[in-house]
């Protein structure tokens, strides 16, 4: 509401017209004429109205809410699972890593209550898609004048000071322990991960790695940007036609886009060049030392970098490439069974404390067929063999769920129990006892059930086909925001073989699902741009989506900058600029990552061949002089 409408229906001037209109029906000259009863029944009749129009405004706010809540797609109001990046050493010389494998983190949460005890959280995570892993990884670095060795855990040690060729001052050289690879030849391509913490905030330094030149005994090898996944069969039928539309689609293109800049691809290590690779160090590096000495009999694949002329000595020491890396996200799997002669043609999927609905996986019948997904279908009109999922008290359009209504008939109940006890004839009063002690017991486990419910349950409703009676429902869950800040350097364990992952980066991104007034932003942004970035309304409508309540001000400009890539001059650029409220209260380094995000998000929701730059700026009036 306005300003202006706010005044307008304020008490004091609903008081006022009233008495003016009084005065006006009366003919009477001066409202001091009126007759102090009459003053008194008005001041209490605009108090009414005054209270009626507050709950008329607050209605409104709520069926717009609603319907947002009804119109606008799960893809945008989902829970967000946190993600980062892990990596795994295998056990044999190649192995895929399944999408499915699960890596758990004990997060223990402390209870703030006398009453409760503390408790060990089990927060799984599962990779963004089945990999490929080699046995070998990094051991040896050379860049400037100094050579590094990384450890089990990935930590740099310098151990050796060289002479340094002024000629090599953008040239990295590293060396990837091939000793317990037994087989005849190396896998045709394998991806390197390259962290640069310190210097990740400088623009180039991610954007020009497909950029490198990378050499084996001076003979080139192709280098690509990205990370390629072990390939999929393509899912074929309704869930074909409807997958990248599906949530599990959008989380894990999220999460690679979020990535992708950060892995390079090398291709090229042939069999003959492969069995030519001799133990030790280049002659140009072993200068004889006895620093050298625990690595003399390892066999070595050793790599030449050649960076663009951007890089500085001081960025490149500070690199780190790591075999085996792949991204990770928050998600765990479920399983659940009923009858579907007790439950009817739902199938609801409880999740316990901490936890949030993400996604079904697959709906099997005790007769094992397969049901497929197909969304947007109404409830009465789902063909045999298929599924649709709806979230809390079966999509009615009223907010009471099944306790609700339970509550509702046992007030009912109680208010007639009496109007029947008059009449003890037929034991009639005894049973009328016996129904009331019971709607007690009925009371607590409502009371209870509503204590124990976190948020709406979420239904599988299918068509069964004929002959079903028993149908298997999985499902996945998240931990939403539990999931963030766990610490890189964490492993994370398989609990159905001995198998460890460990984290390179901090789990970020994690977020509980959207709720009331942002389900409004989630709604504008998925009507007018369809998922698509266009114009400036459709970056300005993203970002208040994305950043909701936060968000005090965006704004979207052209520019240009002078590009990084070779061969390149000016570029034309999108400056979204971006203020939000409490930019001191979060810190740089939260808004900073939160920028790389929108800007990875933006980027791939947008046309092709636009630069975006996505700057959080804090408020000139909080800065210090």
């Amino acid at each position: 509401m306005s300003f202006d409408q706010q005044h307008t229906f304020s008490k004091e001037v609903i008081k006022a017209r009233m008495l003016q209109n009084a005065t006006k029906l009366w003919g009477l000259k001066s409202i001091q004429s009126l007759d102090p009863f009459v003053k008194l029944l008005i001041d209490a009749f605009s108090t009414e109205v005054f209270k009626a129009n507050n709950e008329i405004q607050t209605i409104n706010g709520r069926i717009l809410e609603r319907l947002a809540k009804l119109l606008t797609p799960t893809n945008y109001t989902h829970p967000t699972p946190a993600h980062a990046v892990a990596y795994c050493m295998p056990d044999e010389d190649t192995e895929i890593l399944m999408e499915h494998s699960e890596f758990f983190f004990k997060k223990h949460l402390n209870s703030f209550r006398k009453t409760q005890s503390d408790k060990q959280v089990e927060i799984p995570f599962t990779p963004v898609e089945n990999v490929n892993l080699v046995k070998a990884q990094t051991v040896l670095m050379v860049a400037g004048n100094t050579v590094y060795h990384i450890d089990e855990q990935l930590n740099k040690i310098p151990i050796q000071r060289i002479s340094a060729d002024v000629a090599d001052y953008r040239n990295v050289m590293i060396g990837i322990d091939v000793s317990n690879y037994s087989a005849d030849h190396f896998p045709e391509k394998f991806t390197l991960y390259c962290s640069n913490p310190t210097y990740e905030k400088v623009d180039f330094v991610y954007r020009l790695l497909p950029h490198i030149k990378i050499f084996h005994q001076n003979i080139p090898l192709e280098v690509s940007a990205g990370i390629s996944y072990n390939e999929m069969p393509e899912i074929e039928g309704y869930e074909g036609i409807f997958e990248e539309r599906s949530i599990r689609y959008k989380i894990k293109e999220d999460v690679k886009n979020l990535y992708h800049h950060k892995f390079i691809e090398v291709s090229g290590i042939y069999p003959t060049l492969f069995k030519k690779i001799q133990n030790g160090f280049p002659e140009n590096i072993d200068d004889g030392s006895p620093a050298y000495d625990p690595f003399r009999n390892k066999k070595i694949l050793w790599l030449k970098m050649e960076f663009p002329p951007q890089f500085t000595s001081e960025i490149l020491e500070n690199f780190s490439f790591i075999l085996n890396a792949f991204p990770v996200y928050n998600r765990g799997w479920k399983k659940t069974e009923y009858n579907l002669d007790i439950m009817g043609n739902n199938i609801p999927m409880e999740t316990s404390d901490e936890e949030f609905f993400l996604y079904v996986e697959e709906v099997v019948d005790g007769m094992g067929k397969r049901y497929s997904e197909i969304p947007f279908t109404p409830n009465d009109e789902i063909e045999k063999g298929l599924f649709t999922v709806r979230k809390g008290g079966m999509e009615r359009f009223t907010q009471r769920n099944a306790t609700d209504l339970m509550s509702h008939v046992m007030e009912l109940l109680r208010d007639e129990v009496a109007a029947f006890a008059i009449i003890n004839r037929d034991k009639v009063k005894d049973v009328l006892g016996e129904i009331s002690s019971k709607m007690k017991g009925l009371m607590k486990k409502v009371d209870q059930a509503n204590k124990e419910l976190k948020e709406d349950v979420n239904y599988v409703i299918i068509e069964p086909l004929d002959n079903s009676v028993h149908t298997y429902a999985s499902f996945w869950v998240c931990h939403s925001s539990l999931a963030n800040s766990i610490r890189p350097g964490s492993e994370l364990n398989s609990q159905k073989k001995f198998h460890v992952i460990t984290l390179l980066t901090e789990t970020t991104g994690g977020a509980e699902e959207k709720k009331q007034s942002d389900t409004i932003l989630a709604y504008k942004y998925a009507l007018t741009s369809r998922d698509k970035i266009i114009s400036a309304e459709d970056v300005k409508n993203y970002c208040k989506m994305m950043l909701n309540s936060e968000l005090k001000n965006v704004t979207v400009k052209r520019g240009t900058m002078i590009s990084d890539k070779p061969r390149e001059g000016f570029v034309r650029t999108v400056d979204v600029e971006i203020l939000p409220h409490n930019y001191s209260f979060y810190g740089r380094k939260y808004w900073d990552h939160l920028a790389d995000v929108l800007k990875n998000n933006i980027k791939a929701k947008a046309i092709d061949g636009v630069e975006y730059r996505v700057i959080i700026v804090e408020d000139a009036m909080h800065l210090e002089v």
